[in-house]
C-alpha cells in the first residue's frame, strides 16, 4: 500500500491537500482537507480517507497500512497553473479544486485588489465575507466567473486620469501655436485619420502632444 499527497493550494493562513491511497495499482479511494497548514491539512485529509476506506472495507489492516505509510511518504507539492479559459462548464464537482482556487489568486492579482476590496465583493455578489468560507464547487466556479467578468476600475481611471491631462496639455500648445479648430482637425485628419482629438486612443494623443511639441520647438527655433 502506498499513499500520495498532493499540495493542491497554499496561501498565507491556508493550505489544501489531497490524498490517494493505493494497493499496487488499484485506488482505495481520495480525500481533500484544508488546514491553517500544509501538516494539519494532509492528517485532515488522511483521517478522512481512513474512514471512507474502513466505511467500505471494514478492515482494520489498511488503517494500519496508512498509518505505518504516512510515516514514510514525502508529500508532493504540485501546484497547477492558473487557469485563463474564459468560460467554465461544470460537468461533475471534482475532488480536487486547485485549479479554480489558483485560477482566482490570478484574477485577485490581476484586478491588484486588497482583502478588504475582495471581501466587499464576495459579500456583495455572493454573501460570503470570507473566500475560505465556501464549501459548495458551484459557487467557486461562479466566483471565478464573475471575477473574470469584472475590470480594473482603478486602472480605468488612472488611463482616464491620463488622457484628460494630455488634452488639456495639447490644448495649451495649440493655443500657443495659435491654431484654430480648422488647422487642427486638418492636422489631425493628416497624421492620425480622425477629425477630433476625443477619437484619439492613450497612446496616440501621447504621439499627439509629441508632434505638437516638436512643431512648438521648431517654431521657437525659426
Amino acid at each position: 500500500m502506498r499513499i500520495e499527497s498532493k499540495l493542491c493550494h497554499i496561501s498565507e493562513n491556508k493550505a489544501v491537500v489531497q490524498v490517494n491511497c493505493w494497493v499496487n495499482d488499484k485506488n482505495l479511494g481520495s480525500a481533500l482537507a484544508e488546514g491553517p497548514s500544509v501538516e494539519v491539512a494532509e492528517d485532515k485529509a488522511i483521517s478522512r480517507l481512513k474512514k471512507r476506506i474502513y466505511a467500505v472495507t471494514n478492515n482494520e489492516s489498511n488503517i494500519k497500512s496508512i498509518n505505518e505509510e504516512k510515516l514514510k511518504t514525502p508529500l508532493k507539492a504540485e501546484l497547477p497553473k492558473c487557469e485563463k479559459n474564459d468560460d467554465i462548464i461544470i460537468n461533475h464537482e471534482p475532488i480536487d479544486w486547485s485549479n479554480e482556487l489558483s485560477a482566482i489568486d490570478y484574477e485577485i492579482k490581476r484586478l491588484k485588489w486588497s482583502r478588504d476590496d475582495e471581501k466587499n465583493f464576495l459579500e456583495k455578489k455572493l454573501g460570503y465575507n470570507n473566500r475560505n468560507k465556501i464549501t459548495n464547487y458551484s459557487d467557486i466556479v461562479n466566483y471565478l466567473t464573475l471575477l473574470k467578468k469584472t475590470e480594473n476600475h482603478n486602472q480605468n481611471n488612472l488611463i482616464n486620469i491620463n488622457i484628460n491631462s494630455l488634452m488639456e496639455e495639447s490644448e495649451i500648445i495649440l493655443r500657443d501655436l495659435s491654431w484654430d479648430h480648422i488647422q487642427g482637425r486638418e492636422y489631425l485628419q493628416k497624421n492620425f485619420n480622425v477629425s477630433s482629438r476625443k477619437e484619439l486612443n492613450e497612446k496616440q494623443l501621447i504621439s499627439f502632444v509629441a508632434k505638437l511639441k516638436s512643431i512648438k520647438n521648431q517654431t521657437l527655433h525659426q
